[in-house]
């Protein structure tokens, strides 16, 4: 059996299958499968260009079979083709060869980035943690954020997914909130592993970093360049008490996905992976085409962002694409 692989979920949506492909071509990059393998699981295979398919493995589910939004992720582990796993979420990108990902998280049977915790609130899980804990049996709840995974092949990966998805059934009663409306994976993976006396891998910015938890970001993937930071007034997340962030994978969650910074990124991607362009030619058309622009939208919206509020009002938040 190969040792190692890399896993994503892209169903139900056009626009999910494509941020898969963004990630595949990034993993390929800098990672070679014959070291590590790349798996697509994806029920619209159609919106998979040719030359990817060449070089992933790609699976193909019916329309539903994993469930509706975030509870697919519930069900990862049907897909251990290698003893080590690295699910990554599909709006992320990688920056580099992933080896180092897979040693720091070595020898757990299921893990994320994260810390444990025991009292407070979290608003993407639940208002109280402490009767999370009451109301599970468990002796510590993992605060993560699930865009990354790790787990070993076996029966207790097995054990703690088939738990997770018992508690669907129990999400508001255990004391948890939705996310968009939706059961919400983290905090069910995350009490399954308390569950089996898994833990969390510390942060140290270098496996992963989420967009969201940093005010500043300057990436180039088809150089290996990812950098985030903060200032030193900046509050940071609370399962990290970093400034700074050099990670082999960066998660443009939620809206960051729709901005210049990723869409500057997946030009670079295409123009390397699908149309063989040089480096150069596509760092100069991303430029052109995405950070120029969009960063000169974002310095005008700066600058005229409190005129606006003050003559307007706060305009209502924009639903993503996504939902």
């Amino acid at each position: 059996m190969p040792e190692r692989s890399v896993l994503t979920i892209a169903t139900s949506k056009k626009i999910y299958v494509e941020m898969a492909c963004n990630l595949a071509m990034s993993f390929l990059l800098w990672n070679d499968i014959a070291d590590i393998k790349f798996f697509l699981v994806t029920d619209c295979p159609e919106f998979i260009p040719q030359k990817l398919q060449q070089k992933i493995k790609v699976v193909h589910m019916l329309p539903g079979e994993l469930g509706d939004g975030f509870s697919s992720k519930l069900h990862m582990e049907q897909f251990s083709f290698t003893q080590q796993t690295l699910f990554i979420d599909a709006d992320c990108l990688v920056y580099g060869n992933l080896t180092p990902a897979f040693d720091a998280f070595k020898g757990h049977k299921v893990s994320a980035i994260g810390y444990n915790r025991y009292t407070g609130s979290d608003v993407g899980f639940c208002k109280d943690i402490a009767q999370v804990i009451t109301n599970t049996g468990i002796k510590y709840f993992p605060l993560i954020c699930g865009s990354v995974y790790y787990f070993e092949k076996g029966e207790t990966a097995a054990a703690i997914f088939a738990n997770a998805r018992s508690l669907l059934k129990s999400y508001q009663e255990i004391g948890l909130v939705t996310l968009r409306e939706k059961e919400n994976e983290e905090p069910l993976i995350a009490i399954s592993m308390a569950k089996f006396n898994q833990n969390p891998v510390n942060d140290t910015g270098l496996i992963k970093a989420d967009r969201m938890f940093y005010e500043f970001l300057r990436t180039n993937v088809i150089e290996g360049k990812a950098r985030l930071w903060n200032d030193k007034n900046i509050p940071v997340p609370e399962y990290s008490t970093l400034k700074l962030a050099l990670p082999l994978i960066v998660h443009f969650n939620a809206s960051y996905a729709e901005l210049f910074e990723y869409r500057s990124e997946v030009i670079r991607l295409k123009k390397v992976f699908l149309e063989n362009s040089s480096i150069k030619a596509a760092n100069m058309y991303a430029s052109l085409l995405s950070v120029i622009p969009g960063r000169l939208n974002k310095k005008v919206k700066d600058i005229l962002r409190p005129l606006y509020n003050t003559l307007f009002g706060h305009r209502k938040i924009k639903l993503s694409n996504r939902m």
